[in-house]
């Protein structure tokens, strides 16, 4: 092993920020009176630290370096010395910003935020954002993507809106839920994005203190290079005496930069890169079996192959499942009741266009062989989407109905003898329980995102080798040979908890196939609660298109679990159903409606009533 003491003179110090998403490494140089940052890199981890860490190390002779120490919410797998987040950050704005006396900076990164007070005669102040995730990079994220969007792109698009749609900066659950319904009002995209982002600007401010804080303001994090938050912080500012001062490009590393200077006052010899990553320490989080030990209690349905299903000109109904994050659409044969067609794509925040592109895939498609005598909607965008169609066919031709209702009819229609509905979709979950056919008891997800399909793509996309794939992410958590309990959380405090596996050294595919059960754990306690679970499971919704799920229900609940064909599109097939049954009731129409007219058409104008 070599140290640079025995080769030739030391010549810069390394700091490391190892924080949730990002791995940062910076090196100081003594030059003169100076210290000088000499180089800064940055990187991504994917939940990969480890490799991250030796990939920017590489870019270093560390023969030459004198110290190293290291900060950020993963700093134990390196084997340096310690350096607390606030101790970093005010060390590196007193590098950074040398010439300022008093400071105030405000950093608002993936997982947290915080502000730090430094005083011109020493004294300091720091308090950081509760454990939530409302006002952070994740909790952007996660509902930028709902519209389809990056972080980048979203910012681009709201940047000049100057009449951001009301949204209160509150739980990230909650805020979702408040979009959605926007967005199923037919509210402007770029409207309902800048009030989002002004949303997170009011949860970080809420930390400042205007007639305490030193004057001048610095931002830091990820978010802050958004010129909308930037200039909501600044006239926020403004009107309070206090000013935003000029970015620099060091201001994106003042932790890293810290830790250096930390290095700098304790020098220490530096080994090989790989001898710096600590070993993983004794696992403390809990095992539990494996997914695929229980795929032998998973039954699927063979998945309907609707090739060829229209190959004479027939009468349908079209059945419209819009929800929050996936839209749907079924068209069922109107004597048979059989589908004959079907089509799924995301609703990007928009529902009523999210309709128009399924009903234009149908026009494109197999309009020549189908002919829709009417229309049926579901799900969260139900109500305008089916107040447009309204508008275009008349009331006798469209039929809205709940979710509830839907699902439970398109289930009862593949096997009359389920009686439990375990529903878990993009952003809601229900439980729903038959008996005889007829719906008894149902529940829904209220203020909480932990027991749905988004919480596993939130959580689990970001592992390395993962992406955007959620078919890999369950193929993973299947090749797992046992799970870890990661216990009951909201997305916030799960990600705190993965990121404790991680410095255990634990195995991604165990902590993916964990993360699984989270799932259902959540969904039995949170959703179905103390509710009874029959004998003839259905999972359905687009997250049980792989098995890992349903091997996760049939594990905690000890029953053999059905997934029917095409999980996800349930709910579209029992609204196409249901309006086969209204159109029996009354008087039965069978002249064609003609799609374009739905397709022409948008929303013009909307009401709104404000409660008082």
């Amino acid at each position: 092993m070599r140290y640079a003491h025995q080769t030739m003179k030391p010549t810069y110090y390394l700091g490391l920020d190892i924080g949730a998403e990002t791995v940062k490494v910076v090196s100081l140089e003594k030059r003169g009176n100076s210290t000088v940052v000499a180089e800064k890199l940055s990187a991504a981890h994917n939940k990969e630290p480890h490799a991250a860490i030796l990939a920017l190390l590489s870019r270093f002779d560390l023969r030459n370096a004198a110290g190293i120490a290291v900060t950020g919410r993963l700093q134990r797998i390196v084997n340096a010395s310690a350096v607390p987040t606030k101790s970093a950050m005010r060390r590196g704005v007193r590098v950074v910003h040398s010439e300022m006396a008093a400071l105030t900076v405000l950093s608002v990164g993936a997982h947290g935020f915080s502000v730090l007070e430094l005083g011109a005669n020493g004294e300091e102040w720091f308090h950081q954002n509760s454990r939530c995730s409302q006002g952070t990079g994740n909790f952007l994220s996660q509902l930028v993507n709902r519209f389809g969007m990056s972080v980048e792109e979203a910012s681009l698009l709201c940047d000049q809106v100057t009449d951001a749609a009301p949204l209160s900066g509150r739980c990230p659950v909650i805020l979702k839920t408040d979009m959605t319904h926007l967005a199923n009002k037919g509210e402007d995209k770029a409207r309902i994005l800048a009030g989002l982002y002004d949303a997170v600007c009011e949860n970080v401010l809420t930390l400042v203190r205007p007639r305490l804080a030193p004057r001048d303001v610095v931002l830091t994090g990820g978010v802050t290079r958004s010129s909308r938050v930037r200039r909501t912080i600044a006239k926020w500012l403004e009107s309070r005496d206090m000013r935003l001062i000029a970015g620099r490009e060091e201001d994106g590393f003042l932790e890293a930069i810290g830790a250096a200077t930390h290095a700098m006052e304790h020098p220490c010899e530096v080994p090989a890169a790989e001898a710096l990553l600590a070993r993983p320490s004794h696992a403390r989080l809990d095992r539990v079996p494996s997914l695929k030990s229980s795929l032998s209690n998973v039954r699927r349905l063979p998945k309907l192959d609707l090739t060829g299903a229209l190959d004479v000109q027939r009468n349908v109904y079209f059945g419209f499942d819009i929800g929050s994050t996936g839209s749907k659409a079924v068209a069922i044969d109107a004597e048979s009741g059989q589908p004959v067609w079907e089509t799924y794509l995301n609703t990007e925040g928009a529902p009523v266009h999210a309709a128009q592109r399924l009903l234009d895939r149908w026009v494109k498609g197999v309009a020549d062989k189908g002919v829709i005598i009417g229309f049926g909607v579901t799900g969260s965008g139900r109500e305008i989407v089916g107040s447009l169609l309204r508008t275009c066919y008349g009331d006798d031709r469209v039929f809205v109905m709940n979710e509830i209702a839907a699902h439970a009819r398109g289930a009862v229609a593949i096997d009359p003898a389920v009686d439990t509905i375990f529903e878990i979709g993009g952003q809601d979950a229900k439980y729903i329980r038959l008996e005889g056919g007829r719906v008894i008891d149902a529940a829904m997800n209220e203020a909480c995102s932990a027991g749905t399909g988004s919480f596993i793509a939130e959580q689990g996309t970001k592992f390395e080798g993962v992406g955007d794939d959620v078919a890999r992410l369950a193929k993973l958590g299947l090749e797992a040979d046992y799970g870890i309990s990661l216990g009951q959380h909201c997305s916030v405090f799960m990600a705190e908890v993965i990121d404790e596996a991680i410095t255990q050294g634990i195995a991604r595919d165990a902590i993916i196939a964990g993360l699984y059960d989270s799932v259902i754990q959540n969904y039995l306690n949170r959703v179905k609660g103390t509710r009874s679970v029959g004998q003839r499971v259905f999972c359905q919704g687009m997250p049980f298109s792989s098995d890992a799920l349903a091997a996760a229900v049939a594990r905690q609940t000890g029953r053999d679990v059905v997934v029917p064909p095409n999980p996800g599109t349930i709910g579209a097939y029992g609204i196409s159903l249901l309006v086969n049954d209204q159109m029996q009731v009354a008087s039965k129409k069978t002249e064609p409606t003609d799609p374009l007219v739905f397709l022409g058409a948008r929303v013009d104008s909307k009401e709104t009533f404000v409660c008082n």
